[in-house]
């Protein structure tokens, strides 16, 4: 009966252990236990109560970056965020240790805490080696539609309605240029994109150019990039549209995984065929995109096909939740 007493002394060490190594690979979530642990405390003292709303803060921003670093594709938001507060200072950001450091003012009410904090990190921490390379009022729109994203992703509702009622809408006319982006980037959404194509593609741009000064040729192609997911966002059904853009410094080619009765009645030929011909033609990235779980299967055999291939390669795929139903976008890098 040793290896009894044996197994039930060394029971809680395990599990100690095996948390331990769990909140390791999980930072952010034992911020959210810390906060959790913090807010129960908070009656004791109001430094304890600014801990526990900093850790919170961290916890749902830091989670929904992690969401964002789909397989190779870390250069959307490759920062995380910590919170420091300080008093009567205008908030300030900075990148620290992979981190965007805010410091800021603590305010009573928790969603404007969150919502400034959330501006600070979208500022700072979105396509950190592009921003100086996209069109200013695309960057905005870009800025808004993520800040949005991410209040909702974090059932943040109160601090969204402050976003849209004291940022938003002072900020944005009706009929503005970035109200019409905005608008765009909403209906990308929709189907998956704004998060599998448009701001890989964008992030694809800095690690491109590296340090190259910009110009306002690489910002208009910026442009002439999104009016051809302009005519993407707005297409209707049975309509085709061109979702390609092959540019000096672009080169994005979109397959879209639309109609069921295609793969059931050819397989997958017309599709690897389609994009053999891409390749034929010089494309260097392409994004295969699909709605609904019949299409998405349709694209995992896709990638599936590709897995051995000398001229392409899966650099990630990206599944979400979009209405009631999944997207995805399988992202192929050419070899050569």
């Amino acid at each position: 009966m040793d290896w009894l007493a044996v197994f039930y002394t060394s029971l809680p060490w395990a599990a100690l252990v095996g948390l331990l190594l769990y909140f390791i690979k999980n930072p952010e979530k034992a911020e959210k236990w810390g906060s959790i642990i913090a807010k129960s405390l908070s009656f004791l003292s109001s430094r304890i109560e600014r801990f526990s709303v900093a850790r919170d803060i961290q916890s749902d921003i830091n989670s929904f970056a992690k969401k964002l670093r789909f397989g190779s594709e870390s250069s959307i938001v490759p920062y995380g965020v910590r919170v420091n507060w300080v008093k009567n200072m205008t908030r300030e950001a900075f990148v620290k240790d992979g981190k965007v450091v805010i410091k800021m003012a603590h305010h009573e009410n928790q969603a404007r805490n969150f919502l400034y904090a959330t501006m600070e990190w979208v500022d700072r921490g979105l396509i950190p080696e592009s921003r100086n390379l996209v069109d200013k009022s695309i960057l905005q729109a870009l800025d808004f539609a993520f800040i949005n994203k991410t209040l909702i992703e974090s059932k943040r509702h109160d601090s969204k309605q402050i976003f849209f009622d004291e940022i938003f809408e002072p900020q944005v006319k009706r009929g503005s240029l970035i109200e019409r982006y905005c608008s765009i980037l909403g209906e990308l959404d929709k189907i998956g994109l704004f998060v599998g194509v448009v701001l890989p593609e964008y992030a694809l741009l800095g690690r491109k150019l590296g340090s190259v000064i910009p110009d306002e040729k690489v910002k208009l192609e910026t442009i002439y990039f999104f009016n051809m997911l302009e005519k993407l966002a707005r297409k209707r059904h049975g309509k085709d549209v061109n979702p390609n853009y092959v540019g000096e410094y672009i080169n994005c080619y979109i397959v879209l995984i639309a109609r069921t009765e295609t793969y059931a009645m050819y397989g997958l030929e017309p599709y690897l065929g389609f994009i053999n011909k891409c390749c034929r033609e010089g494309a260097r990235s392409l994004y295969v995109c699909a709605i609904g779980d019949s299409n998405v299967s349709v694209v995992k055999r896709i990638r599936d096909s590709y897995e051995k291939s000398t001229k392409l390669s899966c650099a990630w795929e990206k599944t979400q939740s979009v209405g009631d139903t999944r997207s995805i976008v399988l992202h192929l890098e050419s070899r050569t």
